[in-house]
């Protein structure tokens, strides 16, 4: 995949011509994420998306670029835990329209934001971004990863997911549990604290329910806890390789279809 940071100007004013180019810019947040995971989660795991995703666009006739990654999102729920930089809904917005106008302004027309942040504020700012980019016409821009507004039930959280996945509880598994445990250790498993994580306890929790009740913080969301949601023991490297190949392969079909109505 082309990095368009590497290249110089010339070559990128050539890219940008290309009508097959399509550029992947992953949106992550830097926060806790426990005591076993590092704070770059959702950066990385933006990136990954990127990653996976890129191959399957250029088999269907797309040239995929990589814009540099926006590190930090709106992390809410993580405010007042040490190493998490949440940015204001507002100035998150506008960053995510500046920097998607600024690739434009040089004559790409196609945007494809992997993000791996499901707080919802910060999801209510991405989606509020997109909205302000999508009033202009020559601009498509999707979202790949957690999208603003999606169903409970859907690409990255759906029974083929949970069928893969070791927990007793798959669907009370959140920030931090199996699933962002397994992902990282298939892709950066020198930055998983190995040891704690084989030996952390299962935290279950309602979150939806606290979400729904106005639970504005993880601490809200359970007492005392150390800031992870599900069983981290159970995953493995396996589980995390499976569930990103196929939350990627289902995701590019409707990208890849809304990709082509440009």
């Amino acid at each position: 995949m082309i990095r368009l940071a590497d290249r110089t100007w010339p070559e990128v004013a050539r890219l940008a011509r290309d009508p097959r180019a399509v550029v992947l810019l992953p949106l992550g947040a830097i926060e806790q994420h426990g005591p076993h995971l590092p704070l770059a989660v959702d950066l990385l795991g933006a990136e990954e998306i990127a990653r996976r995703l890129a191959p399957l666009l250029a088999r269907a006739g797309f040239r995929p670029m990589l814009a540099p990654s926006i590190p930090y999102g709106v992390s809410t729920l993580a405010v007042g835990w040490s190493g998490t930089v949440s940015i204001p809904v507002g100035t998150y917005r506008q960053l995510v329209v500046d920097v998607v106008r600024g690739i434009a302004a040089h004559g790409f027309s196609r945007i494809v934001l992997t993000n791996y942040q499901a707080d919802p504020d910060h999801l209510r700012a991405l989606g509020a971004a997109c909205r302000l980019l999508t009033r202009n016409r020559r601009l498509t821009v999707v979202v790949a990863g957690f999208v603003p507004d999606a169903p409970a039930t859907n690409v990255m959280n759906n029974p083929a997911v949970r069928r893969r996945m070791r927990s007793p509880r798959p669907a009370a598994e959140w920030h931090s549990g199996e699933l962002e445990t397994a992902m990282m250790l298939s892709r950066h498993r020198r930055l998983v604290r190995t040891g704690i994580a084989r030996r952390l306890p299962p935290v279950w929790v309602d979150f939806r329910a606290a979400l729904a009740g106005g639970a504005r913080n993880f601490r809200d969301l359970a007492p005392g806890a150390p800031g992870y949601f599900g069983s981290p023991a159970t995953a493995r490297a396996a589980t995390g390789r499976a569930v990103m190949a196929m939350r990627v392969r289902r995701m590019s079909r409707e990208i890849i279809a809304a990709l082509r109505k440009h």
